[in-house]
């Protein structure tokens, strides 16, 4: 049991250093990815008569329920926000190896959670550009897909609907007054997140339009862009 825990903590300090060491390099990506990915969704506009439409207006219909469910019924933040947001801590902490001691949902809407370690800037900043929800739906519809033989139409309603309820979270949580923020650093937080979620909701987006292949489709598109960018970018220089 000791070995365990002490091959647990170097590979933790390992990884913490890591994750340090590439903060900034990651930052830069991100602020690339930007310009990318507004190249590709206006690419996807482009080519908008060769898009699946039969799933993204499923797709839409989830979203649009969800919102008016959210506008109309359901006016504050609570329990179920606060819930996903600190599960999110969690899982970033599980992921690099630090065990987690307790955590803390309350009515109100308030929430924490401690782990064991120092932690690091990508435990702190996860609710932020990961929708749990929104990914847990895209697993599930693999599932679905796998045992069905094909994705039912109220798949894309559901992950419209856990799509629209990540966005309406996000933006409830993304403050300045955020303690996370402060973890991270603000100025990353302002460079790092317009881009990872540019990449998360663009991933989400492509698999609702056309499966994996969709979601290959979008990367050789942000690679495509941000090759481009770089090269004008270098030939200024």
């Amino acid at each position: 049991m000791f070995f365990i825990k002490k091959t647990l903590t170097i590979s933790r300090s390992y990884i913490n250093q890591f994750i340090k060491l590439i903060k900034w390099p990651v930052a830069v990506v991100m602020l690339c990815v930007v310009p990318a990915a507004l190249h590709a969704f206006h690419r996807y506009y482009v080519i908008r008569d060769q898009l699946n439409w039969h799933n993204l207006i499923y797709f839409a219909i989830g979203m649009a329920f969800f919102a008016a469910v959210r506008i109309f019924f359901i006016m504050r933040r609570g329990a179920a926000e606060t819930m996903e947001h600190e599960m999110t801590h969690v899982l970033f902490a599980l992921l690099t190896l630090h065990p987690v001691k307790s955590m803390e949902v309350a009515d109100t809407g308030g929430g924490s959670m401690t782990f064991a370690g120092e932690g690091n800037w990508l435990i702190a900043i996860a609710p932020y550009f990961f929708p749990l929800t929104a990914f847990t739906m895209v697993f599930f519809a693999i599932a679905v897909r796998q045992i069905v033989g094909y994705s039912p139409d109220w798949i894309f309603i559901c992950l419209g609907a856990a799509v629209c309820y990540n966005l309406f979270s996000f933006a409830e949580q993304t403050h300045p007054g955020q303690t996370d923020f402060k973890v991270a650093g603000y100025v990353f937080s302002i460079c790092f997140l317009p881009g990872a979620n540019c990449l998360t909701f663009g991933t989400i987006f492509a698999f609702v339009e056309r499966g994996f292949n969709g979601v290959v489709f979008f990367y050789r598109l942000l690679f495509y862009y941000a090759r481009q960018d770089i090269t004008t970018i270098l030939g200024y220089i």
